[in-house]
């Protein structure tokens, strides 16, 4: 006889099945990736907003200072050179020019000779005067060609000092009021790759009798004459950029009335 045990079944390990799918952990090392990133992507963010915020600010600055007047400009601002002209001591015939114009010259430098006419001869031929450079400069104007006849102390070659350049603006009446001496500028236009800074040297006087003091002016016209000279000098430290510059070139000029507090008024009455 045959006797069959049954035994129970007990339910399938949840390792062991199949079908059963054995759930993962968490990526703890991609988690921690992600939130080791997020400090310096907030970083990242205020220091953006941070500079953005500067320039803006920055931006205001400078408009509201335009904006409550504290620069006056200055439009024109013509760089200007003093002439040196350089002649014979008689009246002559030029025959050599040793120069050309925008020549940078040192002081003793030939320039041109001169035939003189009114001198007795040396030997078989006229007495030959040759003109030097009486400090170093530049030469702005070739006055006489060789070849041309000159009279006595005219001109043949004119220099002028490129380290002693100034720049001129016009000013009105309630423009210079609010100037005084030593006040800092910022020469601005053609040529400057950047400002270059300047301060209020003087005010050039009108000396003289005025002829238009009576004249029938528009006021567009009264204004302008009204209007007087603001002699603005470079920096020392820009004096070499501004000597590679030509005279006669324009700029803009921004005089900062918010620097030499209690210097003297650039005219009288400026307060």
């Amino acid at each position: 006889m045959t006797t069959v045990v049954e035994h129970d079944r007990l339910p399938d390990s949840p390792e062991a099945g199949p079908d059963r799918t054995v759930p993962q952990a968490p990526d703890g090392g991609a988690r921690g990736t992600s939130r080791s990133r997020m400090p310096v992507v907030r970083t990242c963010v205020v220091t953006a907003l941070l500079v953005a915020g500067a320039a803006a600010g920055g931006t205001y600055v400078a408009n509201h200072r335009l904006a409550t007047g504290a620069v006056v400009t200055l439009d024109d601002a013509t760089l200007t050179a003093d002439a040196l002209p350089v002649g014979a001591t008689g009246s002559g015939v030029v025959t050599e020019i040793l120069v050309t114009e925008q020549t940078r010259v040192a002081a003793g430098q030939e320039l041109a000779r001169v035939r003189l006419a009114d001198k007795p001869p040396t030997g078989d031929r006229p007495a030959v005067e040759v003109l030097r450079a009486p400090t170093p400069g530049t030469v702005s104007d070739i006055d006489v060609a060789a070849g041309g006849v000159v009279g006595a102390g005219e001109p043949v070659i004119t220099l002028y000092d490129h380290t002693r350049l100034s720049f001129h603006a016009r000013a009105g009446v309630e423009q210079l009021r609010e100037l005084r001496l030593g006040m800092a500028a910022q020469i601005s236009g053609p040529g400057l790759a950047r400002p270059v800074p300047a301060v209020v040297d003087h005010v050039e006087a009108r000396v003289g009798p005025d002829p238009l003091s009576e004249a029938p002016l528009s006021e567009d016209q009264r204004e302008a004459h009204d209007q007087l000279t603001v002699v603005l000098v470079p920096r020392t430290d820009a004096v070499d950029r501004v000597g590679t510059l030509v005279p006669g070139l324009r700029f803009t000029a921004g005089i900062d009335t918010d620097t030499a507090v209690g210097r003297t008024p650039a005219v009288n009455g400026a307060g």
